[in-house]
């Protein structure tokens, strides 16, 4: 994967998913303006089926193909990603607590 982040798997599928949008209005209009002639069934309707259906099958396929390629590419860009830094276990003294500890440490030392 690139530094930026970018899958190019994610990205096909995206245009690929419009071009289905496109593809299925365009289908809703072919069947609304040969409806008649489907509804008889018979050849028109079983070639309709064929050619769309196929067409639409093989999208489906290639979706279902770049969604596993994703998913792969984001699981090995999660495995590569270096562990978070370990928090010290050392507890932070607060700032008054170290002020004041100071300030008792530097008296003993003028009264010496």
């Amino acid at each position: 994967m690139s530094d930026n982040g970018f899958n190019k798997f994610r990205a096909a599928i995206q245009v690929l998913q419009r071009g289905r949008d496109s593809l299925v209005e365009s289908l809703a209009e072919e069947v609304l303006t040969a409806e008649d002639d489907l509804l008889e069934g018979g050849f028109l309707f079983n070639e309709f089926l064929e050619a769309q259906g196929t067409r639409l099958h093989f999208l489906s396929l290639l979706v279902s193909q770049l969604e596993q390629s994703a998913e792969a590419l984001d699981e090995a860009a999660a495995e590569q990603a270096p562990p978070p830094p370990a928090k010290s276990s050392r507890k932070r003294k607060p700032r008054a607590k170290k002020l004041a500890q100071q300030a008792s440490t530097e008296g003993k030392a003028d009264d010496a």
